[in-house]
């Protein structure tokens, strides 16, 4: 009998590159943040949801196996005009069980615009800078980050 199944990776779903940077907290004892570093291009509107998978599943899987306390999303070198599935990279740590981790996201030139009117609204006149979690450079997040795991500590 001949199988219907087919390989599936993936890799196959998206042209996103990943790099996973780990690294301790400098102010809480015990306590390990992770940098997910997405580049590239996402897809336009639908045609980007695929990398939104596979970006979560990217998150997710680094996640689960290095366990880290907190999360910086560094979307700096990602090309992102517009889709609305983007936001559900942001929700890579939510399970059913334990609270959410502490999180901060990093935009840069090719990404922020787009991203301020995901997170804002297409009408909003509001800056990024009114989301307390989201900066235009690493040691922005990092810092907000300690802090972050210096309240969960206390």
């Amino acid at each position: 009998m001949k199988s219907d199944f087919r390989e599936l990776k993936l890799s196959d779903l998206s042209d996103i590159q990943v790099d996973y940077f780990f690294g301790p907290s400098k102010t809480v004892e015990y306590r390990d943040m992770m940098i997910i570093k997405y580049s590239g291009e996402y897809g336009f509107g639908s045609a980007g949801n695929s990398d939104a998978i596979y970006m979560k599943a990217m998150g997710r899987a680094a996640l689960e196996a290095w366990k880290p306390d907190a999360i910086i999303l560094d979307w700096s070198d990602l090309k992102y005009e517009w889709g609305d599935m983007l936001e559900m990279v942001l929700d890579i740590d939510t399970g059913c069980c334990e609270p959410a981790l502490p999180m901060a996201v990093i935009v840069g030139p090719p990404c922020e615009e787009a991203v301020r009117t995901l997170l804002l609204g297409i009408d909003s006149e509001e800056g990024l800078e009114t989301i307390e979690w989201v900066f235009k450079n690493k040691d922005e997040a990092i810092e907000y980050i300690e802090k972050q795991l210096q309240k969960a500590g206390s």
